[in-house]
């Protein structure tokens, strides 16, 4: 997990959203939604692809993707893939329905940002990319822009994902991570029209291995290949 300068960690939090913990509701094996309450939320509005986090620790913060932002309710939902162990993990599941959460300002990375058009708009990842195919799907269709998403997961989440992102192409995880995914993108490159946007999000070392597969067997630029790594194998966080 990245550190931050503790002097640097109080300004973040200076400028955090005082909210509440509304509901924290267990989905399938190793799902759970988070959603949380802040009058700073009424009328706010946020781009898919935003981050938020939480403090975990002096310098540290765990980061996560909003799903859905309700203006008028005044209520953020996220969807948290839980590892097992971790600062993030401890910190949520040590919260109980109307504690005090600080929720940092949300924005997006320069390099994995939602762009405006019509043209198709393809998200790949893992369950920690669930919240991103959320607020993605939303997006087009609200604007009528194509939209596909193909998410790998352990075998016991692939009915709630599926509950939580409809249409989406969903494969159960067998074996190493994104070799799933993998075997997908390859069966079903031509599909994939060259003036794709695709976001790879999730697992480090599976992206580099999905984007190597969408250059060598699709029309899409590599300009058009967008990736965003929220952890990578042996360590707890990006």
């Amino acid at each position: 997990m990245v550190r931050t300068p503790g002097f640097l960690a109080d300004q973040v939090m200076k400028s955090a959203h005082a909210a509440t913990l509304v509901s924290r509701r267990d989905l399938g094996h190793g799902l759970l939604e988070l959603v949380l309450g802040s009058d700073d939320f009424r009328g706010a509005t946020f781009v898919p692809g935003d981050s938020t986090a939480f403090r975990t620790g002096r310098t540290e913060f765990r980061h996560y993707t909003p799903a859905r932002l309700d203006a008028e309710r005044g209520e953020m939902s996220i969807i948290v893939h839980k590892h097992g162990s971790g600062p993030g993990e401890e910190l949520i599941l040590g919260w109980s329905d109307g504690d005090p959460v600080a929720v940092c300002q949300w924005g997006s990375k320069k390099n994995f940002r939602w762009e405006d058009g019509s043209t198709p708009v393809m998200v790949v990842g893992d369950a920690t990319v669930i919240s991103l195919v959320m607020a993605f799907g939303d997006r087009c269709a609200a604007e009528g822009r194509p939209f596909s998403a193909l998410l790998e997961v352990e075998p016991g989440d692939v009915e709630a994902t599926l509950g939580l992102v409809p249409g989406t192409t969903v494969v159960a995880r067998d074996g190493a991570h994104g070799l799933e995914a993998e075997a997908w993108l390859q069966r079903h490159a031509g599909e994939i029209d060259s003036t794709t946007t695709v976001y790879l999000a999730g697992h480090g070392q599976s992206i580099q291995r999905q984007r190597r597969v969408l250059l060598d067997l699709t029309p899409i630029d590599r300009r058009g290949i967008r990736t965003q790594p929220y952890w990578a194998d042996g360590k707890t966080g990006l």
